[in-house]
């Protein structure tokens, strides 16, 4: 992909988490709280938070991405997203052509609500659809149907929203290729810029997983997963879909997440809220995911850190081939060497021969790619390069 025509940029960007949600899913392990009380006294936080991070680093670099995560964030009241947005406006070097996403659920609050998102500068939003299948819905504790998934949709495209993403969830117990091809077949007639297809995964510390635990869910079996992740593949990119990451999906180049992007090439990104991460000039720290810990720490005059890391040369190393290669462009043999002093090649020598021996990886041009094969078995396979 060309990184100026595929929405690819190298400058860092800006990770809100609002950790409100109307109701908690079995299945999700981000942070979140269903008590919406505190949202007033969060906001102001959250300002008090950005302040404080902005005098402890010099940040003098052009922004070009904010991405409103959680939780649902867009259970915000317009006039508290207005607050933070005019507060990032003022205080950080915003580009022009900033990718700003909100994360939305198909609730009818939400889509009385999206022409005042779009006016407040809003230009992507991502919808958590999850499945167009009712009893699927059902089973995955969502609070909309396939009826108000469709119609927020529309509803964003009335409101004048040009890039939106779906997220949807494949290899649910019991689900057939035939009830996930009817989700894909309504999420292809929307025609939205963006898919996001994930397998249900079992997180600990989630009601699924102890659920899972108790013989109470029965998972899709392992084949059976990568039979739904082929089949999505196939699916997808038979319908104009670009497959640039395991579980991501455009129509266009040009649609391709900007800020989720900077994750996979190791861009520095400012993380803000309970459970935010964030990793800039070669360090990581993560803020506790408690709301009431963010809170009392931020009105103690401290920063809500839970933990703080420096990446060594080896972390560095890993997670360069371990983010790379999710994508569908790979790892670039020549940017690995100028950034490492060695040979990507050499240095892996035997796992990159077992991996293309085995039709899971291939060279393309100056470029090591994982195959459609080896992307089903992606992180079984990175976790060689450890």
């Amino acid at each position: 992909m060309n990184a100026e025509k595929a929405n690819i940029s190298f400058k860092p960007g800006i990770y809100l988490h609002i950790p409100f949600c109307e109701h908690k899913c079995g299945y999700c392990d981000f942070y979140s709280i269903t008590n919406r009380q505190q949202q007033p006294e969060f906001v102001r936080a959250l300002l008090i938070e950005t302040e404080k991070t902005l005098q402890v680093f010099s940040i003098d670099q052009t922004f070009d991405t904010i991405y409103f995560g959680g939780g649902t964030p867009s259970l915000l009241e317009i006039e508290q997203l207005e607050t933070i947005l005019e507060f990032l406006r003022q205080h950080f070097n915003l580009a022009q052509d900033c990718e700003i996403t909100l994360e939305m659920n198909p609730g009818a609050t939400e889509r009385e609500k999206l022409p005042l998102f779009k006016e407040l500068g809003i230009n992507r939003l991502s919808i958590g659809i999850q499945s167009f299948n009712d009893q699927e819905l059902r089973f995955l504790e969502r609070i909309h149907s396939t009826r108000q998934a469709i119609e927020a949709f529309e509803a964003a495209r009335k409101a004048g929203f040009d890039n939106i993403g779906l997220d949807l969830i494949y290899a649910l117990p019991n689900q057939t290729l035939t009830t996930w091809k009817h989700s894909l077949q309504k999420a292809v007639a929307l025609n939205p810029e963006h898919i996001s297809a994930y397998n249900l995964s079992y997180e600990p510390n989630t009601p699924f997983f102890r659920r899972l635990q108790k013989r109470q869910i029965m998972p899709a079996a392992e084949e059976n997963e990568l039979e739904f992740f082929n089949f999505t593949h196939q699916f997808l990119t038979e319908n104009g879909y670009l497959h640039y990451e395991v579980s991501n999906f455009t129509r266009d180049e040009a649609f391709v997440s900007r800020h989720n992007y900077k994750y996979w090439l190791h861009v520095p990104y400012l993380g803000f809220g309970p459970s935010a991460h964030s990793y800039w000039n070669g360090q990581r720290w993560g803020n506790k995911p408690s709301l009431s810990h963010y809170l009392q720490q931020l009105n103690n005059g401290q920063l809500p850190q839970d933990f703080s890391e420096t990446l060594d040369e080896q972390t560095k190393e890993f997670e360069h081939i371990f983010l790379r290669l999710r994508t569908y462009e790979g790892l670039d043999l020549a940017a690995f060497e100028n950034t490492f002093g060695r040979s990507f090649l050499q240095s892996y020598r035997k796992i990159v021969n077992e991996l293309i021996d085995s039709g899971l990886a291939q060279l393309t041009g100056k470029r090591f790619c994982l195959t459609q094969q080896g992307m089903a078995l992606c992180d079984e396979i990175l976790q060689r390069f450890v």
